[in-house]
């Protein structure tokens, strides 16, 4: 779920109505600009933005460097210098610029934002753990920032906190699937089996043919030895998801341990093919 937010893009025909004004990106400048300065740093700046909409993340990093020699105080435009590295993989410059971006702007919750996902790709949990509390200190109803927040937390093994913070997103959103799957998972790490099954019930009954759901409750359910409750939902995942290969490959292993061979052997058959297939 995560992806970098704050990123302003526009037609290129807009820019070219748009150039010509005094944009905010200037209110952070203490230098004085010509009327010229101003349509060429919009310009590279609109045109950073263009190019990387469309992926295209060498040439915005060129425009939006131009438009840096021009004006060096826009947060904005080291936020979005910031997504054009992230594509590039150039992680380090990437965290660089957003770190000038929160410099030039302490609540800019996007910088934040997206430094944490930075932070996140290169394993470094404390440092994305903080970057998102500041999100959530600026914007306490950010679902994206609780929840990575929370997933986050459960890297390190910390889920109370995990489920703390978990919970607020979907006290937020009761219908946020993804912060129950989290849920789930948290909850079962800490062996609390029934409340892991009561995260993925709560799914189902937002999206009653949600596969993964399924799956994980049957794998819930196996933990508490329940295996004819594991052995239908396993059944409902393949219902919902026909090609769910795990699935099948987990309902053979249960009914091998259950003694039923003939049951066992055509759920291999199946995962066997499904995986040929692949």
């Amino acid at each position: 779920m995560r992806k970098h937010i704050g990123f302003i893009m526009l037609k290129l025909k807009i820019i070219i109505l748009i150039v010509s004004f005094f944009l905010p990106n200037f209110l952070y400048s203490t230098t004085s600009y010509s009327k010229e300065a101003f349509v060429d740093f919009n310009t590279y700046f609109y045109l950073g933005n263009e190019y990387n909409k469309i992926g295209m993340a060498d040439e915005a990093i060129i425009e939006y460097l131009k438009a840096i020699e021009i004006n060096k105080y826009s947060p904005k435009l080291y936020n979005n210098l910031g997504v054009a590295y992230s594509k590039k993989r150039m992680h380090d410059e990437e965290i660089a610029s957003y770190k000038k971006a929160i410099d030039l702007d302490q609540n800019y919750s996007e910088a934040y934002f997206n430094l944490g996902i930075a932070y996140g790709i290169k394993k470094m949990v404390d440092e994305e753990i903080n970057a998102y509390q500041k999100v959530i200190e600026i914007d306490p109803e950010n679902l994206e920032a609780l929840y990575n927040l929370g997933s986050a937390y459960r890297d390190k093994k910390l889920y109370d906190e995990a489920i703390n913070i978990l919970n607020k997103a979907v006290e937020i959103d009761p219908t946020y699937i993804d912060a129950y799957f989290n849920l789930g998972v948290s909850f079962g790490r800490k062996g609390l089996i029934d409340e892991e099954i009561l995260q993925y019930k709560k799914i189902l009954l937002l999206d009653p043919n949600n596969a993964e759901a399924h799956f994980n409750l049957a794998i819930a359910y196996g933990e508490k030895e329940l295996f004819d409750e594991q052995i239908l939902e396993y059944k409902k995942a393949i219902r919902a998801n026909p090609n769910y290969s795990k699935a099948y490959k987990n309902l053979e292993s249960v009914y091998r341990a259950k003694g039923m061979k003939k049951e066992a052997d055509e759920e291999l058959s199946k995962y066997n093919d499904l995986v040929k297939i692949k």
